[in-house]
């Protein structure tokens, strides 16, 4: 869950000893058709029909990243067949289970004369294609079975089960699997197929459950409200959601659109479908009331839909690229939208140039672009972002991507209508000619509004910044404004004594273009060297650096007035040099 709830170690110890199933805990279902019997044992007491009855109990919200345990027993006098079975839910995400449920149960019974316990997974209306995640091992419930059963499950979905075929404590191993499908469940129960022979011999007994268990006081919210089609929303929650999802009358959307049609589940993606088309560019507001989680809280909210457009050339741009990553890394592609558009990104596709236009690689998430804003495609977002410190990562899309070669190649930006928005020609020979190694060195687009394939338009990546900025603003980026060069001392005295105020100095620096490479050196008022804050270091467009007061050697400085000399140059042999001073004080 996404919230931070509370949880304790609960359990649910069910014996019937005291002769009801009404109350502590209370049971729900079609209760006129059981009992508790003489030895207070829950018995089913139905109607000498062909039928179908369940019993469930509220067991709250278990938390599955623990591991939790079911115990129960289960006896049939009778040999269980196909058409008369037993199943014990240990979780559904609903009470009534006879209906529609998300879960996991275990199942005694079916054709032939050798049974086995069975795990399935419930997607749904339960029915013949129920998964089946695991089968004991011992067929020793042919007839009459009184077992009990232990069911555990570990923190990554792996499945335990274990048995004693005489309904004692002396359990065997019946079995495993792996499934991590459902993470959400608040009930567990009994369900019982039979003839009207056997309509009164089902019997359970000894049911407990072992789990944390999540108080949730809160009400769910929207993760996402992406608009996926003409008329279609789709709406992602942050929890488990009740059927009050799918009531069309708990949504209203603005500019006379009004309810949806329809609400179709998805995988618990939720499709809003609408009468009328929506109109690209716009904003509308999406009124959502009434939404239940599974602990009966209750959303009641408004949230902002913005219909995405489409773009055309020169709209979205390339804009970062990285083609000869670290070892063990990943390439990356990042662009910017240069329009005044929200645009989706789904079904766009990045290519590379095998003899025309080749190797397509198709963007299958949906990720609105806002104007003036980065994404960054990358086939290892963890990688990635290891990699480099100044990076916004909430705007990667991990993908696969066309392969890019570290010394040449051409990177191709389509829309979903294959009409190419921009592309990029790149080779090795771009990088700073100061560089000995470009290996995890990107190219910086300088100004997005001049031609992407003018060699004078891309830069290295500065040093400053960790030789790439991905999912940011390029630390080359220059706007058409030509700045004036500047170094200037942000803070004249400083006291580097840990108190916590003035403690470090601290420089900054704008260039006027990229390509300049910096010394900034401390001298004492004897002219000494003290430090050396930067050596040959490839600047961004502009930044910062400090002194903490320390010597080369690590030792303290004293107190008293040093000489900082800054100098900048570049591959023209321009040198500008700066000189200013700094007040190094103590406590009085």
């Amino acid at each position: 869950m996404v919230l931070l709830p509370l949880t304790f170690v609960a359990q649910l110890n069910e014996d019937f000893s005291d002769g009801n199933f009404t109350s502590n805990p209370q049971w729900n279902g079609d209760v006129t058709n059981f009992i508790v019997n003489s030895s207070n044992e829950l018995q089913l007491n139905a109607p000498s029909v062909s039928d179908v009855s369940f019993l469930s109990t509220e067991t709250g919200i278990l938390d599955f990243s623990d591991t939790i345990v079911w115990n129960f027993r289960m006896n049939m006098l009778f040999s269980p067949s196909s058409n008369n079975t037993g199943r014990f839910y240990l979780v559904s995400n609903f009470e009534d289970l006879k209906g529609s449920l998300n879960g996991y149960y275990i199942r005694i019974g079916e054709s032939g004369a050798v049974d086995k316990i069975k795990l399935y997974r419930q997607d749904g209306v339960s029915s013949s294609s129920d998964e089946l995640i695991c089968t004991g091992s011992f067929g020793a419930y042919g007839a009459n079975p009184n077992a009990r059963i232990r069911v555990l499950r570990d923190i990554a979905g792996n499945w335990l089960i274990e048995s004693d075929s005489t309904g004692g404590t002396n359990y065997t191993i019946e079995g495993g699997g792996s499934d991590a499908t459902y993470q959400y469940s608040k009930y567990s129960g009994i369900w019982c197929k039979y003839t009207s022979s056997n309509s009164a011999k089902f019997i359970f007994d000894d049911i407990s459950i072992e789990a944390n268990v999540i108080i949730d006081n809160s009400p769910p919210s929207v993760v996402s409200a992406t608009v996926t089609g003409s008329n279609l929303i789709d709406l992602v929650f942050n929890e488990q959601v009740t059927s009050s999802v799918e009531n069309i009358s708990n949504y209203f959307l603005s500019a006379g659109n009004g309810e949806p049609l329809i609400v179709i589940n998805n995988s618990n993606v939720f499709q809003l479908m609408f009468n009328s088309p929506f109109l690209a560019g716009d904003n509308y507001s999406l009124d959502i009331s009434n939404i239940e989680d599974l602990s009966n809280n209750t959303l009641d909210t408004t949230i902002g839909i913005i219909v995405p457009d489409t773009a055309i050339e020169s709209e979205i741009i390339v804009n970062e690229i990285l083609f000869d990553p670290y070892t063990g890394g990943s390439d990356y592609v990042e662009l910017y939208n240069n329009s005044s558009k929200n645009i989706d990104l789904f079904g766009y596709m990045i290519a590379n140039f095998d003899e025309g236009i080749d190797n397509h690689k198709n963007i299958e998430k949906h990720f609105i672009l806002e104007p003036n804003n980065y994404v960054l495609f990358t086939e290892d977002s963890a990688a990635t972002a290891a990699a480099y410190l100044n990076r916004d990562a909430l705007v990667f899309i991990e993908m696969d991507l066309p392969t890019f070669t570290n010394d040449s190649s051409t990177v191709y930006v389509l829309n979903p209508d294959s009409l190419v928005l921009d592309y990029f020609s790149y080779n090795d020979d771009m990088h700073f000619n100061l560089i000995n190694d470009v290996e995890g060195v990107s190219l910086e687009r300088i100004n997005a509004t001049l031609i992407t394939n003018d060699a004078s338009n891309w830069h290295s990546a500065a040093e400053s910044v960790g030789w790439g900025t991905p999912g940011l603003e390029n630390s080359q980026n220059f706007s058409g404004i030509t700045s004036n060069f500047f170094f200037n001392v942000d803070t004249p005295v400083f006291s580097p004594d840990n108190d916590g105020f003035e403690d470090v100095a601290i420089f900054s620096y704008e260039m006027n273009s990229p390509g300049y490479v910096a010394n900034l050196v401390v001298y004492d008022h004897t002219g000494r060297l003290i430090t050396r804050l930067l050596e040959n270091e490839l600047l961004s467009s502009s930044g910062s650096t400090s002194w903490d007061g320390t010597l080369e050697n690590g030792e303290k400085a004293r107190i008293g007035i040093y000489l900082l000399y800054f100098e900048a140059f570049d591959l023209d042999g321009n040198v500008y040099p700066v000189k200013k001073t700094i007040t190094l004080k103590g406590r009085l």
